[in-house]
């Protein structure tokens, strides 16, 4: 299993379905970005943060630009450019551990696959870690 927070990548037997499994991710809270014909990288909201589905800073409380959501930044690029004394033990419990974070997000991520295929009539999908 992956220690880091980076996306969790699934892999499909049948390209036509890459498109229906993207909608379905999205649809549930995560980012979901077709890498070549049969893989999605994955960013569940345990990989993003706990708040991750508002999609708002818990600093200052505006939206969180997409690309620091998927570095797992619980902030916005303003609320960032504070001094790191200023957030200071507030900012590591947002934060919280990487690697249960990546635990809890690959237990969603495959949670959402058995979902998606008892939806999708057994379409094969697999997390490729």
């Amino acid at each position: 299993m992956t220690s880091s927070l980076r996306p969790l990548r699934i892999r499909l037997v049948d390209p036509t379905r890459v498109g229906d499994l993207l909608a379905y991710l999205r649809a549930h809270g995560c980012i979901a970005e077709q890498v070549d014909q049969v893989a999605v990288d994955v960013w569940p909201a345990p990989l993003l943060h706990e708040r991750a589905g508002d999609g708002l800073c818990a600093a200052c409380g505006e939206k969180v630009e997409e690309a620091l959501r998927r570095l797992g930044s619980p902030r916005c690029h303003d609320c960032r450019n504070e001094a790191p004394n200023a957030v200071g033990v507030r900012h590591a419990a947002l934060n919280g551990d990487a690697r249960r974070r990546c635990r809890r997000a690959l237990a969603e991520l495959e949670g959402h696959l058995r979902a998606w295929r008892a939806a999708e009539g057994a379409a094969a999908a697999v997390v490729d870690d």
